[in-house]
């Protein structure tokens, strides 16, 4: 499919490569295009349980395609570019299904927000993760001011942004930005033991999970969401497994494969 590849393990386990060379995995127009048409079925017609972005590349991606934006001073046209980049972050931060990002090289600006969004991030030691937009005159994008916070606390996110800082392996671990942080020769297998530790889990309630935690900041909204998540998993069938597994001592079987 053009510059994404798409790898299919067992459980429902699927890795997505970025490779546009030209690039660098920019995110412009027609990589998040391809990005969309390969992420779409995954995400929304039970295509996937859990849904890796990584790079085919020596870099995840270096963010905005600075050498197509002679057009930007024009604020119309700035602005019709920045709502197209939504569509993409929209729909991975809208997905119940978990998401992991494995990263190698930069993952700079969008780039950065796009591995963001994702639930667990693992880096290779060598992998760096930066925010260089007041560097080049520019705010945040692609969800960032949402995300980073999250991640690593406001205040530590004013420092990053307002700073333009970048951070290297485990220093991105240790402010809280990285998951894991592995050697680059430990990096799939890491990635892959994280994903199938993700699949055997019951779809229904990770899926609730994380759409409870993006009301994280408001209690409330968590006691009224909690309300009417957990009676869904009481219902369901996941639920009976793990009650019986529990009390039969053994390991329980949730949900069927997805091949």
């Amino acid at each position: 499919m053009g510059d994404i590849t798409i790898e299919r393990h067992g459980r429902g386990v699927v890795r997505l490569l970025m490779a546009q060379k030209a690039t660098r995995n920019a995110l412009g127009e027609d990589l998040r295009g391809q990005l969309i048409q390969a992420l779409e079925p995954l995400l929304t017609k039970g295509g996937a349980r859990v849904v890796i972005l990584a790079s085919g590349l020596k870099d995840f991606s270096v963010g905005g395609d600075l050498k197509k934006m002679d057009d930007l001073p024009d604020v119309k046209a700035g602005r019709q570019r920045i709502r197209a980049a939504h569509p993409l972050a929209q729909m991975l931060l809208a997905t119940d299904i978990p998401l992991i990002a494995e990263i190698t090289g930069h993952a700079v600006g969008a780039g950065a927000g796009l591995a963001l969004i994702c639930d667990t991030i693992v880096m290779a030691e060598t992998a760096s993760i930066g925010f260089p937009f007041a560097r080049v005159g520019l705010a945040p994008d692609f969800a960032i001011g949402h995300t980073l916070p999250q991640r690593m606390g406001l205040a530590r996110a004013r420092q990053a942004l307002l700073y333009a800082r970048s951070y290297r392996g485990v220093e991105a671990l240790d402010v809280g930005i990285a998951d894991d942080v592995v050697a680059v020769d430990k990096l799939t297998l890491t990635v892959m033991e994280r994903a199938e530790e993700l699949a055997a889990l019951p779809s229904l309630a990770l899926g609730l999970t994380k759409r409870m935690l993006a009301h994280a900041q408001d209690p409330a909204a968590v006691l009224d969401f909690e309300a009417a998540a957990q009676p869904l998993c009481f219902a369901s069938p996941d639920f009976a497994e793990g009650l019986a597994a529990f009390r039969e001592k053994r390991k329980p079987k949730f949900d069927p494969d997805i091949n």
